[in-house]
């Protein structure tokens, strides 16, 4: 058991109780069923907690690991193609996918040009940082985007925060959690680009769907792609 601060992050507190070899595998922890960023602050519910730590070797890890990929690709995206609006890009049973209304569906040699460009992101090493504004704020910021317009709405309760993810120049609406940084995410691929309508209604705009995978090794992402 160890005693941390008022304010302090849940790396602060696995820093404590781990060896350094255990801490450096850490990406995230959870307290209880919560899974948390490692900046977030340690939960203050209960005068004691148990605190675990979760690595790129566990589903959370690696669901993780999946759900930051497509934050950088969705990165990747506004850069190469600015006019683009984002939606959301969950990690999923095999992978990630982010969904983008653009004028035009990606092409394979798109596709190969916004991988080329997470690359160079994910080189960049950028630090990944949480925030959290106020309904009306968070509308301000995400003015030009629709579709995050619409779930501000949607996730807006009496008195809650909203909350958002920073990484470089690209910020993105999310609850998260996230790695502290993009630095880990070295085994990319994206595999396909296909059509998806808006909250599954064929009602709605047919959005385009960007599907990848990721893993914490380029070995296991060898090994996946001669696998399929």
């Amino acid at each position: 058991m160890v005693e941390v601060s008022d304010g302090a992050s849940c790396a602060d507190a696995l820093k404590e109780g781990l060896s350094g070899k255990r801490f450096k595998a850490a990406i995230a922890c959870k307290a209880g069923d919560t899974l948390l960023d490692l900046t977030a602050p340690v939960p203050t519910t209960a005068e004691t907690l148990t605190l675990t730590p979760v690595t790129a070797d566990t589903p959370e890890g690696l669901g993780l690991i999946r759900h930051s990929a497509a934050h950088v690709m969705a990165a990747a995206v506004k850069k190469l193609f600015p006019a683009a609006k984002v939606t959301i890009g969950p990690s999923i049973e095999n992978g990630f996918y982010y969904d983008f209304d653009v004028e035009k569906p990606f092409t394979p040699e798109d596709l190969a040009k916004i991988e080329k460009e997470m690359t160079a992101i994910v080189k960049t090493g950028e630090e990944l940082e949480r925030f959290e504004l106020d309904p009306a704020d968070a509308k301000e910021l995400m003015k030009d985007q629709p579709y995050k317009l619409e779930l501000i709405d949607k996730h807006s309760g009496a008195g809650e925060k909203i909350s958002f993810y920073k990484q470089g120049d690209f910020t993105d609406l999310c609850a998260g959690p996230h790695l502290m940084s993009v630095a880990p995410l070295k085994a990319i691929k994206l595999v396909q680009s296909t059509g998806a309508y808006w909250h599954g209604d064929s009602n709605n705009r047919m959005l385009c769907r960007v599907y990848g995978i990721a893993f914490p090794k380029a070995s296991e992402l060898e090994s996946y792609l001669n696998m399929l």
